[in-house]
């Protein structure tokens, strides 16, 4: 009776098929399962490839702005409701002239027009193309841009940031992570 090398280089498996336990090689590519006799690949279960995060065709990703998990919305929508806390998240673009005193949270993108003003506490958006003056936070998933007339006091947090010449922006920065793992 010959005893089994019960080296590193034997691991267990389990049958994706039958869930039977396995006594396999590390080396071992693919073997029949002597419980099913199914083929298994056992390459793909030791040392399984990385999936892909694939966006459905149509739609786009954002994070819900309540609890801030990923959900997906057409890409012509004007708003989604979370799927997770059933949240409504506006995704409409804003060109806006002036805003007192209320946030504003879109993933969309905010246009700011030349002299309008924000006096607010905070903004949050998917973009921002900033023409006029903020007084407040604002926060972008994506890009802030302030353009040639544009004037941010506050604190900017966002993955890119822009300011043209002739743009003004006073106060801090806080620059996200390029992946959405924030």
């Amino acid at each position: 009776m010959s005893k089994i090398n019960e080296s590193s280089d034997i691991t267990n498996i389990t049958c994706p098929y039958c869930e039977g336990s396995l006594a396999v090689s590390v080396y071992c590519e693919s073997i029949p399962c002597c419980h099913c006799s199914r083929h298994i690949n056992v390459k793909e279960i030791l040392s399984p490839a990385k999936k892909v995060k694939s966006i459905p065709v149509g739609t786009k990703e954002v994070f819900c702005f309540k609890c801030g998990k990923e959900i997906y919305a057409d890409k012509n929508a004007q708003a989604v409701s979370c799927v997770y806390c059933y949240n409504r998240n506006d995704l409409s673009d804003y060109k806006v002239k002036s805003i007192l005193g209320k946030n504003l949270q879109t993933h969309g993108t905010l246009y700011l027009k030349k002299k309008g003003t924000i006096d607010i506490s905070s903004v949050l958006v998917g973009n921002a193309v900033i023409e006029g003056k903020i007084n407040g936070d604002l926060t972008a998933m994506g890009t802030v841009e302030i353009l040639k007339h544009g004037e941010v006091y506050g604190k900017i947090t966002c993955r890119k940031l822009i300011v043209k010449k002739g743009g003004i922006f006073e106060g801090s920065v806080r620059m996200l992570n390029i992946d959405a793992d924030d």
